[in-house]
């Protein structure tokens, strides 16, 4: 077997899905969704920077706090030093020891000059400070900050006015009665002789601590912030994802349902296999083909599946080829039919190999039609060949005939003459009969079609064939069937479309055979069917090629016009006649005739092809 084929590969054409601006999510527009997103969002984001403001707020008043505290306890260290009348340096080392707590870089008294009375750091004082540098506290008491950088600290400094007991004078190194130089105080209610210049108490906090932890602080208010912003997109993208999946999906399954529907609905057998030689997907149509089950057509090797040399179709597939309507012979379980085969590979958008894909069109019909085409050609020619012959050779054979008779009267006692005469006479008849069938087959093939029981007419047509029966001895059985409905039918042209076929069965079995006939109803009950079957010689496949054309003939005296007639008969009732014989098993012949045929009043196919032809 030769498969001929085209080159080439094919691209699978995949749906592209448009992006869409506004479709519907749970009753509400995905763009609202994503409005209420970004808001959320935002609404996080400003509520973190409101959050590291407020932290902001409460770790410099915490400061404001911390510091309002020591002053107070200078002040009050200070008060209770004069109270008691210590007159010893009492502030220096208070500020000392107290400036070292964590996070403290240093602690002052100045005055309102600038001029530093006590620090922390001894050194500095004595020392005045820069105009920049001087605080500006009104109203008198309040305390406020603010923030110095040098080359070494960021240092946030916060300030108050120093209020010690009134009366007494300050010096650099600590706080005395009025009266420079002199020991002592004022009674207890009395006004000083001189009240103390106005002071300031500064303390300078370290920045860095402050500021890492606002710089920590921020940091996780903006981690919240992005995680709430990439939530909230994550959210708006899997609304959407999900809302394009769920379209996707139930666009896939229409569209896979549509598909399932259109494959299962083709007149063609469709037959898909994956890279394994697996059966993946077979139609309705490949089914009846097949004679199989779906359950145990798919899943199977397609090696497995019966009709045709699947390998052969493989091999010529792999060289990148796709094979197209090749002509081939389908058989299954002894019975085979002739089918256009397609094939070719699955291939995905990649060139990825999925596997191969068979669509098989069976093509009985399409062949059956051919031959009857090219029959009805033959009786197309025949009948324009019969009426000219007819005409010509009838009025001849009957003065040949009369002729033969004339002599056969006066050649009584001549005994050679007389049988010439009689021979003459009996070729005569013949050849007239034979021109009878040529006429009768070329005439217009005209059915006046009546309600008949085919029982009857079966009966009728064995009579009819009766004695060539007795001749040979040959057993008939027939059961009629009495259920059958009544058949619109040419009773007589049927009946002699029966007589030839038995006559044909009498002739090709050995005395003594058995003709069986059966009636009954075929195609779910649209048609009833006549079957005769002989066990006589059989024929080939290529004579049963050709027995229905006109002419043709295995016997030595036959005309070959009688199963052409009963052809003719069957197509003239809207039915078909079909043979299935081997050579030593006998023959058996099948009529159907439409029990609801389309009616016939005047069929002049045959009367024009002839007309045309003359």
């Amino acid at each position: 077997m030769s498969i001929t084929h085209t080159s080439g590969t094919s691209d699978a054409t995949l749906p592209k899905f448009s992006a869409y601006s506004r479709r519907l999510l749970f009753g509400a527009s995905p763009w609202l969704i994503v409005g209420l997103s970004i808001i959320l969002a935002l609404a996080i984001i400003v509520l973190s920077l409101r959050n590291t403001a407020r932290e902001q707020e409460h770790i410099t008043q915490n400061f404001l706090d911390r510091a309002d505290a020591l002053i107070w306890a200078l002040e009050t260290c200070t008060r209770t030093g004069i109270d008691i009348g210590e007159e010893t340096k009492i502030l220096q080392p208070f500020i000392m020891e107290t400036a070292q707590q964590r996070g403290m870089l240093y602690i002052a008294v100045i005055d309102e000059d600038g001029l530093i009375l006590a620090h922390s750091r001894p050194q500095e004082v004595g020392t005045t400070l820069p105009k920049e540098r001087l605080p500006s506290v009104k109203p008198p008491k309040d305390i406020a900050w603010h923030t110095i950088h040098d080359s070494e600290h960021d240092v946030f400094e916060v300030y108050r006015e120093f209020s010690p007991a009134p009366g007494y004078h300050h010096s650099p190194w600590g706080f005395h009665g009025a009266g420079h130089g002199h020991h002592g105080h004022a009674p207890m209610g009395k006004p000083a002789e001189h009240e103390l210049p106005r002071s300031f108490a500064l303390i300078g906090f370290d920045r860095r601590p402050y500021e890492a932890m606002l710089a920590k602080e921020r940091y996780n208010n903006l981690a919240t912030s992005s995680v709430a912003v990439i939530l909230a997109l994550g959210s708006v993208y899997s609304l959407f994802w999900a809302d394009g999946y769920r379209r996707s999906r139930r666009l896939l399954k229409d569209t896979r349902a549509l598909a399932s529907e259109v494959v299962s609905s083709l007149p063609l057998g469709l037959i898909t296999s994956d890279p394994g030689s697996t059966v993946g997907m077979i139609n309705e149509t490949a089914l009846a083909m097949l004679r199989m089950e779906r359950e145990a057509a798919v899943g199977s090797s397609i090696h497995a599946v019966p009709g045709l040399n699947w390998q052969e179709l493989i091999d010529v597939l792999a060289g990148n080829t796709k094979v197209i309507e090749h002509e081939m012979e389908f058989s299954v379980n002894g019975d085979s039919m002739p089918v256009l085969v397609s094939a070719s590979q699955i291939l995905d958008e990649d060139g990825l190999f999925l596997g191969h894909i068979f669509i098989l069109r069976d093509i009985s019909e399409m062949k059956r039609l051919q031959a009857e085409a090219r029959r009805n050609e033959k009786f197309a020619a025949l009948g324009s060949l019969a009426a000219g012959v007819a005409h010509e050779i009838r009025n001849p054979l009957s003065s040949i005939k009369g002729a033969a008779t004339l002599l056969l009267a006066k050649m009584r006692s001549l005994k050679l003459e007389e049988e010439s005469a009689q021979t003459l006479i009996t070729e005569a008849d013949r050849l007239n009969r034979v021109v009878s069938q040529l006429l009768e087959f070329a005439k217009p093939n005209i059915m006046k079609l009546a309600d008949t029981n085919i029982n009857e007419v079966v009966t009728r047509a064995l009579r009819l064939a009766d004695a060539d029966i007795q001749m040979k001895k040959i057993h008939v059985a027939f059961a009629e069937d009495p259920t059958l409905p009544l058949v619109p039918i040419n009773a007589e042209r049927f009946a002699q479309a029966l007589l030839n076929i038995f006559l044909n069965a009498v002739q090709a079995m050995e005395p003594g055979g058995t003709l069986e006939i059966t009636v009954g109803l075929q195609d779910e009950g649209s048609a009833c069917g006549v079957c005769v079957k002989d066990d006589g010689k059989g024929m080939s496949q290529e004579v049963q090629a050709s027995i229905f054309t006109p002419y043709f003939t295995t016997k030595p005296s036959g005309t070959g016009l009688g199963l052409a007639i009963v052809h003719q008969i069957m197509e003239g009732h809207g039915g078909n006649i079909s043979v299935k014989s081997a050579v030593g098993s006998g023959s058996a012949f099948t009529l159907i005739l439409p029990i609801n045929p389309i009616r016939k009043t005047d069929d002049t196919r045959y009367a024009n092809q002839t007309a045309g032809r003359g």
